[in-house]
């Protein structure tokens, strides 16, 4: 219950006629986004957020410039994060039936209470149309997870990178899961339009970058 769950965040820039870049891509249903993901296990978090960034754009040969900062829980009082990818029970107990999709590890699930080994929490996940507007509730469960596998703890680095690779202004690459990612570069100011909490993430760092 207690382990603390590692996040990174990748701030890749580039200047173009004295223009500083970010690169962030769009997904094809949870709005623009800044390459980052979940601390694999035993993985060092420099090599996790090079890793982040090639599943998420391709881009294979980045540099960390900077370690910038790190929120040191990004969690708030009703929140958890899945610690270890878990079955869901709908009652305290191993023998209670799970439901069909278990919740994987990095996934931050609201809390609802607590019985003895077992922590009670709800997620409902939508499906956004283009313009980041919720259109219908793809996941919806509520039950209760093992606390061996759940966490209070969320902790998140932030590093700027940058890349000696060659690309185009925009470019296309198909995801793990069937998505197609849409990676871009957008000029730093103004501040670009981020997906909510992700716009926290560039507000923190962006006096740095």
């Amino acid at each position: 219950m207690n382990k603390v769950v590692q996040k990174v965040t990748a701030f890749i820039i580039r200047e173009r006629d004295g223009i500083k870049e970010l690169l962030v891509f769009k997904h094809p249903t949870a709005g623009i986004q800044i390459p980052a993901g979940t601390v694999e296990e035993g993985e060092n978090i420099e090599i996790a957020v090079k890793r982040e960034v090639y599943e998420e754009t391709g881009l294979q040969f980045v540099e960390i410039e900077d370690y910038l900062d790190c929120f040191e829980n990004e969690l708030e009082d009703n929140e958890r994060i899945i610690a270890e990818t878990t079955e869901v029970y709908i009652g305290p107990n191993l023998s209670a039936i799970p439901y069909k999709r278990k919740l994987p590890k990095g996934l931050t699930v609201d809390y609802l209470s607590a019985q003895a080994d077992f922590t009670h929490i709800s997620y409902i996940e939508y499906e956004y149309d283009q313009f980041y507007k919720p259109i219908c509730i793809d996941t919806n469960i509520t039950g209760w997870v093992p606390n061996k596998n759940i966490s209070a703890q969320k902790k998140r680095h932030f590093f700027q990178l940058t890349t000696q690779e060659e690309t185009a202004d925009a470019w296309e690459l198909k995801s793990d899961q069937g998505h197609v990612f849409k990676p871009y570069w957008t000029p730093l100011s103004p501040k670009p339009q981020i997906i909510p909490p992700q716009d926290k993430w560039l507000d923190f760092v962006y006096e740095r970058i």
